[in-house]
């Protein structure tokens, strides 16, 4: 149990680096598409300065005579690169020394239209910008819900939300752009990863989760266990002890004539040993039960007699005074085994009788549709009544030692019902009794 303790929390510190980890990674991975749409967006921008200047120039009558806007460029070495192999494009660092030439022929493009047609073309048209702007966007796959467009000088009046973009021409600030986050975008094309991390961190919470709950049940039931075992022993030594100094004391002072002290001391010894072999069937039951293959030899059988076998023989072993009353109809039959159907019986007649005060009064009412076991015993404490079915399990009785029981007569019981295709109920109140009912299948 050390050594498991300590895997366990191992296991917790593992899984915990492994969600705290799995978070870096989702912001990583979200920051890196941010980049990717802003470098996006920046391309819009430029080409919506480009549309809004072309437009400005053709109306300032700046083109030829064919209407043509002529632009001049160029490009160096540096610009394009060289023809190379894949390696020595990576051993270059290709992606930071040389810039793509359609991003850089676009760059020469606004900075040539800026420079040379900027003073006679006039002031710039923010709104003509801004729809060749959000067209362009929508072109590109991109919907915000707010596009604006300040030159370098204006005071932003817009929300700090927005995502702010700065467009340069030859290196210097020409216009702000501002627009709405695209966090839908992202984390739309995010969602892969997302729901397959969820379920991921779902199964691994739902599987350590029942990890543990089944640890603590085995634990439970195996503490159950070692009482079970402590009690049964200590009940097991009782009778034979008291069986062995009877017949002892017979055989060390034998006197036939005190026929008074050898009938009393058999009788102990008979009672001892019948206590003993109710103990010893009680076991054998529980062990027969764990059979995964246990079939019931059912037979067609009279339900007032079996019912009345059983009263009898739990008012001759009865410790206390007890009243038992049986309504059954003698034409009533069921398909059980006789054998198991009766222990059944004995166990929840034994129950009332054991958990109950000095008078106990019990009234067995069965039929075609079922058997009901009602007593004026102890009861059951509600929250106790889920459980009391469990193997090894026993309703606490506080600090009473005379209150025996081994927490398994219930588990039997039901196991039994089950295995007859029946089910079985409980009803009961503390202080009012309680009362069983086994419903046949039938």
């Amino acid at each position: 149990m050390k050594h498991f303790k300590v895997i366990l929390a191992v296991m917790r510190v593992v899984v915990t680096l492994l969600f705290a980890g799995n978070v870096i990674f989702m912001v990583q991975l979200y920051n890196s598409i941010k980049e990717r749409y802003i470098s996006d967006v920046e391309q819009c921008l430029s080409r919506a300065d480009q549309i809004e200047m072309v437009d400005r120039i053709v109306e300032a009558g700046l083109t030829d005579e064919d209407d043509l806007v002529l632009i001049q460029i160029g490009l160096q070495k540096s610009d394009v690169g060289s023809t190379m192999s894949v390696e020595e494009l990576r051993e270059m660092d290709y992606s930071q020394g040389f810039r793509r030439a359609d991003k850089q022929i676009m760059s020469m493009i606004a900075q040539h239209l800026h420079d040379y047609y900027g003073d006679q073309a006039g002031l710039a048209n923010i709104a003509r910008m801004e729809e060749a702007f959000r067209r362009d966007l929508n072109f590109s796959g991109y919907y915000p819900d707010e596009v604006y467009i300040s030159g370098p000088d204006e005071v932003s009046e817009y929300s700090s939300d927005l995502w702010e973009i700065e467009y340069r021409v030859n290196g210097e600030l020409t216009y702000y752009a501002y627009i709405s986050p695209l966090t839908k975008n992202i984390f739309g094309e995010m969602s892969g990863v997302i729901v397959t991390s969820a379920l991921i961190a779902i199964v691994l919470t739902f599987g350590f989760w029942y990890l543990l709950h089944v640890i603590k049940r085995l634990r439970t039931i195996e503490e159950m266990k070692d009482d079970f075992t402590n009690n049964m022993t200590h009940e097991l030594k009782t009778p034979i002890a008291i069986a062995y100094a009877a017949n002892d004391s017979l055989l060390q002072f034998p006197d036939p004539k005190d026929e008074e002290r050898t009938r009393k001391y058999l009788s102990a010894a008979l009672e001892q040993l019948s206590k003993l072999a109710g103990l010893v069937e009680n076991i054998l039951a529980m062990s027969m039960e764990r059979r995964k293959h246990l079939v019931m030899a059912k037979e067609r059988v009279n339900l007032r007699e079996i019912l009345m076998s059983v009263v009898e023989q739990q008012r001759l072993r009865a410790d206390k005074a007890c009243e038992i009353t049986l309504d059954c109809h003698e034409d009533v039959t069921v398909e059980a085994d006789p054998m198991h159907f009766s222990n059944v019986i004995g166990n929840l007649i034994d129950n009332s009788i054991k958990y109950s005060g000095d008078v106990v009064s019990i009234d067995i009412r069965a039929g075609r549709a079922g058997v009901s076991v009602a007593d004026n015993g102890n009861g059951i404490p509600a929250k106790s009544l889920p459980d009391i079915f469990n193997k090894f399990y026993r309703v606490p009785h506080g600090d009473r030692s005379d209150v025996r029981g081994y927490g398994i007569g219930l588990f039997y019981v039901k196991s039994i019902v089950e295995k007859h295709g029946w089910s079985i109920e409980v009803e009961s109140r503390v202080g009012k009794g309680s009362i069983f009912t086994i419903k046949f299948g039938e």
